[in-house]
């Protein structure tokens, strides 16, 4: 049986043109080849969220309107604030135990953000762009995200995806 798992993408610079008030669904929103790579992984999840530097974390198809934020700009005050938001919604997700593990997917500004929250959340958390002896720029986390012997409903265990940085709280 394939671990369930939940994959959260940073969002992207790039976007798409819209009308001023109008909404797509969050993964459409980025047009970047990064994107349409962490995308093509994320689809392969049992849950696909996106960390977005405007919205916080948001369900792949939740529709947004386009925005002009990101981390990168932002104070460490905005960007740890920033990560205890993402972070507290992601506990919320991962808390009703559908998912064994959750994948981040994004620079070391997102994942980094969210990394002092690790260990509150209710399921493994792999950081493969982060941990992976491959991946050595975007480029190479690009192959990784498109190497399908990596997606989670290609994996029989979580070991298969990558490297687990904070294992799930075990109950007492």
């Amino acid at each position: 049986m394939n671990p369930r798992v939940c994959t959260v993408v940073s969002c992207g610079e790039t976007k798409i043109d819209i009308a001023p008030g109008e909404a797509v669904p969050a993964r459409e929103l980025y047009d970047s080849s990064v994107h349409t790579c962490k995308d093509r992984y994320g689809r392969h999840s049992h849950g696909y969220y996106i960390m977005s530097a405007e919205y916080g974390l948001v369900k792949h198809d939740a529709e947004i309107a386009h925005y002009d934020r990101t981390l990168d700009k932002m104070s460490d005050i905005q960007v740890r604030a920033w990560g205890r938001k993402v972070a507290l919604s992601l506990e919320q997700v991962l808390g009703y135990g559908e998912f064994d593990a959750v994948v981040l997917i994004g620079s070391e500004t997102y994942v980094g953000a969210l990394e002092r929250h690790f260990d509150r959340l209710p399921a493994a958390v792999l950081t493969p762009w982060q941990t992976d002896d491959y991946v050595t720029g975007v480029g190479r986390g690009m192959a990784w995200c498109n190497d399908e012997s990596h997606w989670p409903d290609r994996v029989s265990s979580i070991g298969e995806i990558g490297e687990i940085v904070s294992p799930a709280p075990r109950e007492v």
